[in-house]
């Protein structure tokens, strides 16, 4: 349950100042315009790619002619010039010439624009009809045809040199040469629960990220692979039942849940020319559970650089395994004295004599400098805010880029620091949100803008700030068109004093001195801000916007763990989720009503997976709602996955306490207010049956409430005609019920 992915699009505007009294709207939207406009606040895809290694070309793509086609080309960055990055013609003709493959098929192949790309960017990939198939961009030789066979293959990449494809088939790992030839099995192990070179759900979901499943590792060299064997044999297994047929099929995926036996999970190493893996010698960890969290090798091949957290993430070790002999090193410990997230790191530099760090181990996320051997050399950053995103470093110049939230947490800006910790300065200036591509040398960025005026742009600069040209921007005049507003940013300290950021639509037409119903939408997460300076052009912004025109006044105000703002902010929740969270939500509403605009007896909340948890709990733990939409929610912490539960919460055999106290479920009895609950019907991620239990201890206690279940539907309400009714479906709920 990673923030980044499953919180709702809330990103709000600001406005310097809200007159008192605003006339009533002249355009009005409705849902229909809601759904149509969302689609015009988003950048073209494609506006930039990816950067060439030299640095000074960056792959685009680039509309072709009259029609909507667009075309992969290569664009100078000084210049601007484009030049295509293939003769689509010469593909086509190439992939034609295979035995069984059709010239329709050739064509379409030749106007994809999403290939599988070699570390030079000078061969290509395609996984078609579960067979490989290559390329080189230069149409120096004809396509080549990797595999042939019914069983599919996947996660497929090409050595660093270009020269070897790797991929897992039938759960082991292989590799085949790009020119065609023999495909090799580097490993025999693999089975139906003894994944190889490829991660489980529960790894990519929590820890690698949502969708990459690969969990293999090049050596710089090409001459080695690390990987994963991850072994499910004693998770717990989950059935998904999609009801929608007239007999069932069954979809039985390994999902621990919170205190369940995790996937165990060893590392390896394999000469890519042949001879048995070896593992890497873990045995310093054999008496606790441990996850594997990031592999990587050093510049120079000689050692897989890797990292391992005990089961319940409260540190991690940072360690070197020799691909020789398996003896591994530990480098050092990183702890924060609550939970401790693994950073992509180390990111290495001096040809791999010393490294750079992120880490969080005084309350907010900042940059240091290692020597190869795990001694610390210095901090480049400090102070109460987060490095969010290290970018890269220019050695010549000895300067750091990275992404912070300095100046404003609502907000990202590009800075630049000394390696030796001086100079740190701002390169991007206008308050927002920018999200950066830095070229590999750091001579230019690609900078992805939105702010509280803008709903888009997308900037080619040179690093020392310049703006050499604008490649993308979105309009905003049909956001005005259809009686947009921007919300106010306000701050809120809560009854201890911490300052949360908030932002408030307020109804069209407002008057001082009425009072209004109110929506309040909340995700909550660890770390997770719903509150950005970032333009609302989305769906979920579009709908509020919508109910700002019916009279509602739209509130969304991140609670401490959520608000972004350090580790040491969020820390508060460790092993009590739901509590903290739910008092500073209390405490925004009750600002909103001392200012005069909230009905008190009219406060409606809702947010989505956990939100939806947060929904469910205030609506049980408290008597400040009216109403509450919980959408996929969390209803008790012992029904979700292990690694991300355990994070916050330990496991549950020695923290049952906490667990309790956490629970809507346990506390079905007290409900007050109007709820419904939402869910989709084959949710992979948070199970129906948080829905369906909380559903039954409520039938117990007594307790009336709402259920609306969308069938064929995971995490998200992803069927057009289904999300649509979603939407309509909580509008009704706020206008019938506040």
């Amino acid at each position: 349950m990673r923030h980044a992915l499953l919180v709702p699009s809330v990103l709000l505007a600001a406005c310097s100042s809200v007159p008192a009294q605003e006339s009533a709207p002249g355009p009005r939207l409705t849902l229909d315009k809601v759904f149509e406009l969302a689609s015009k606040f988003r950048l073209p895809q494609g506006t930039h790619v990816a950067w060439l290694a030299d640095g000074e070309e960056y792959l685009a793509l680039e509309k072709k002619g009259e029609s909507d086609r667009r075309e992969l080309v290569i664009i100078d960055a000084a210049s601007g010039h484009s030049r295509p990055y293939f003769d689509a013609a010469r593909m086509e003709e190439a992939f034609a010439a295979l035995p069984g493959i059709p010239r329709e098929k050739a064509k379409g192949w030749s106007r994809r624009t999403s290939f599988n790309l070699s570390a030079s960017k000078q061969a290509l990939l395609l996984n078609e009809a579960n067979d490989l198939f290559a390329w080189h961009v230069d149409g120096r030789g004809p396509a080549v045809r990797l595999t042939e066979d019914p069983v599919e293959e996947g996660e497929e990449t090409f050595s660093p040199d270009g020269r070897l494809v790797a991929f897992v088939r039938d759960h082991d790992l292989h590799v085949v040469p790009v020119e065609g030839g023999a495909t090799r099995a580097l490993t025999t192990e693999g089975s139906e629960t003894v994944l190889v070179g490829r991660l489980d759900w529960l790894y990519q979901e929590e820890v690698y990220g949502r969708g990459s499943w690969r969990a293999y590792w090049w050596s710089p060299d090409s001459s080695r692979i690390a990987f994963l064997v991850l072994d499910e044999t004693n998770v717990p297994s989950y059935t998904i039942v999609d009801h929608r047929e007239t007999h069932p099929p069954l979809e039985e995926m390994r999902y621990p849940k919170a205190g369940d036996p995790n996937p165990t999970a060893r590392l390896a190493v394999v000469d890519v020319a042949g001879g048995a893996p070896r593992f890497l010698d873990l045995g310093a960890y054999e008496r606790e559970e441990f996850l594997i969290v990031r592999v990587g090798w050093s510049p120079d091949s000689k050692e897989v650089i890797f990292q391992v957290q005990d089961r319940i993430q409260t540190w991690l070790d940072l360690l070197a395994g020799d691909p020789t002999t398996g003896k591994v090193r530990r480098l050092f410990r990183d702890s924060t004295g609550a939970w401790t997230s693994p950073t992509d790191a180390p990111h290495w530099i001096e040809e791999g004599k010393r490294f750079l760090w992120v880490s969080e181990r005084d309350g907010y996320s900042h940059l240091y400098l290692y020597d190869r051997d795990g001694t610390l050399a210095r901090r480049l950053t400090e102070g109460e805010w987060d490095v969010e995103e290290f970018q890269g470093v220019d050695e010549e110049k000895g300067i750091v880029y990275f992404e912070a939230d300095k100046e404003d947490v609502k907000g990202t800006q590009l800075f630049r620091v000394g390696l030796d910790g001086s100079g740190l300065t701002a390169i991007t200036a206008q308050p927002g949100t920018h999200s950066i591509f830095l070229s590999p040398k750091g001579k230019y960025f690609v900078d992805f803008f939105t702010s509280r005026s803008e709903p888009g742009r997308a900037d080619l600069c040179r690093t020392d700030g310049r703006v050499l040209r604008t490649l993308a921007r979105v309009e905003g005049e049909p956001a005005k068109e259809a009686g947009w507003r921007a919300p106010e940013f306000v701050k809120v300290k809560t009854r201890d004093g911490f300052e949360m950021e908030a932002a408030l639509l307020r109804p069209a037409g407002f008057e001082a001195g009425r009072r209004y119903p109110v929506v309040c939408n909340t995700y909550a997460g660890p770390l997770a801000p719903s509150v950005r300076d970032a333009f609302g052009g989305g769906v979920n912004g579009l709908f509020h916007q919508m109910l700002a025109q019916e009279g509602f006044a739209i509130w969304i105000c991140d609670n401490r763990s959520a608000s972004g703002k350090g580790l040491a902010s969020a820390k508060g929740i460790h092993r009590a989720v739901g509590e903290q969270e739910l008092r500073d939500l209390e405490d925004g509403i009750d600002w909103l009503v001392e200012q005069g605009i909230a009905d008190p007896e009219r406060i409606g909340i809702w947010g989505w997976s956990y939100g939806g948890y947060m929904t469910s709990f205030a609506l049980t733990h408290s008597k400040k709602f009216k109403v509450g939409i919980a959408g996929a929610p969390v209803t008790d912490w012992r029904l979700y996955d292990s690694i991300y539960t355990e994070r916050y919460m330990d496991v549950p055999q020695r923290n049952p306490e906490g667990y309790k106290r956490s629970s809507a479920i346990a506390a079905a009895a007290n409900l007050h207010g109007r709820l419904m609950l939402i869910h989709g019907t084959i949710d992979e991620n948070v199970h129906a049956q948080n829905t369906l239990q909380f559903a039954k201890a409520l039938q117990d206690a007594g307790k009336r409430f709402d259920l609306m279940l969308y069938p064929g539907n995971r995490h998200g309400i992803t069927d057009a005609k289904q999300r649509r009714h979603l939407y309509e479906t909580m509008a009704a709920f706020f206008r019938e019920n506040l």
